[in-house]
Formats: structure tokens, C-alpha cells, sequence
């Protein structure tokens, strides 16, 4: 869902429509990694994850760079540049994160 998310809000961009849907963004944003970094955090600790507390230091670090963009967001209002700043930031972190991270847990968890 974040991937889609994040490439609709390019396309939002590229179109010159950014403005109008960044709060939006921002929004789901941050509802989505409350709820996806718990179950997965949850999964991780379950399944016993040997990178689950490096995990879970990625999702805190992701939702203070997410926050800084927030609050940048309300005190300036719409920046084009900081909002194409934010889309490649989530694309370099979920590429790093998945890729890194997350793939770790497959082999914790049992396959019957």
C-alpha cells in the first residue's frame, strides 16, 4: 500500500497537483507506519527476529524524519521541494529497509 501510495503522490506531483493532496499524504503516512511497524515489530519479536531491535530503531528513526516533514508541512505550509524530498526519502527507505531489514524475518519464521 505505501508503495502505491508514494507512486501516486509523484504522479500527484509531476502533475502539478502536490498542493492539494500533501496534507493527505502526510496523513496516511503516518497512520500507515503506526500500523504496519506494530504488526510487524510484533511478528518480529514473536518469530524471535535476530534484527528485530535493529527493526524496530528503523521504524523509530523513520517516524522522526516522517514528523520533521509533518511539522515542516505545518509551519510552511506546501514546499514542491520538500515534498519531492519526502517521496524519494520513503523510496530510499523502503528499498534499504525491505531489502535490508525486513527480509531478514523470512528465515524466523517456520514454513509449515
Amino acid at each position: 500500500m505505501i508503495f502505491q501510495m508514494a507512486a501516486d503522490f509523484r504522479a500527484a506531483l509531476d502533475e502539478g497537483g502536490g498542493e492539494r493532496t500533501y496534507g493527505e499524504f502526510l496523513r496516511f503516512l503516518d497512520q500507515y507506519v503506526q500500523a504496519h511497524f506494530g504488526f510487524e515489530s510484533e511478528c518480529m519479536n514473536r518469530y524471535q527476529c535476530p534484527v528485530a531491535r535493529e527493526n524496530n530503531e528503523a521504524h523509530a528513526i523513520f517516524i522522526t524524519v516522517l514528523g520533521k516533514f509533518a511539522a515542516r508541512q505545518a509551519a510552511q505550509g506546501f514546499v514542491t521541494s520538500d515534498a519531492r524530498s519526502l517521496v524519494d526519502t520513503i523510496d530510499r527507505w523502503l528499498l534499504d529497509h525491505i531489502c535490508g531489514i525486513d527480509v531478514k524475518l523470512k528465515a524466523t519464521v517456520p514454513t509449515s
